[in-house]
């Protein structure tokens, strides 16, 4: 086994900055950051980004940039200066399978856009799969998944 200690760039879209309060915050998909941005939103204190905190998630990650700094438009000093001590950071994570199950009901099984990508499991991995069977798997699926969190 080979150690990779290479440094790799951050990926600076997904690392919000709150200035006044003093918060940075990494917002991994999936891990609630539509939930955490409407925090930092509110945190603002403004009307207009407390308005948007109220909007379905599109609107809260299309519309909450104008209100909540995103490090990759900053530049090299001003990252630093926000990743120093002066700033609380905050990473959250999340336990995988859950992730994984949460995703998939949430884009693949909800999503519009993921409609060909649910017809292609279907049909790479089951033959004459029928509706009344997605359905029960789903269900199968969230009892694995309360049982595996509790």
């Amino acid at each position: 086994m080979k150690l990779n200690d290479s440094w790799e760039e951050p990926i600076w879209q997904v690392m919000m900055v709150n200035r006044e309060k003093r918060v940075v915050m990494c917002l991994n998909p999936k891990v609630a950051c539509t939930t955490w941005k409407r925090v930092l939103l509110r945190l603002t204190g403004k009307s207009g980004a407390i308005k948007v905190s109220t909007k379905n998630r599109n609107n809260v990650h299309i519309h909450g940039d104008a209100f909540v700094g995103r490090l990759y438009r900053e530049n090299a000093s001003q990252r630093v200066h926000y990743l120093s001590s002066h700033y609380y950071k905050a990473l959250f994570v999340r336990e995988p399978l859950e992730r994984l199950i949460s995703g998939y009901r949430d884009r693949i099984l909800r999503e519009p856009l993921y409609r060909h990508v649910r017809q292609r499991i279907k049909e790479k991995f089951r033959s004459n799969v029928s509706s009344k069977l997605v359905k029960f798997t789903l269900a199968v699926l969230t009892e694995i998944q309360v049982s595996y969190c509790q």
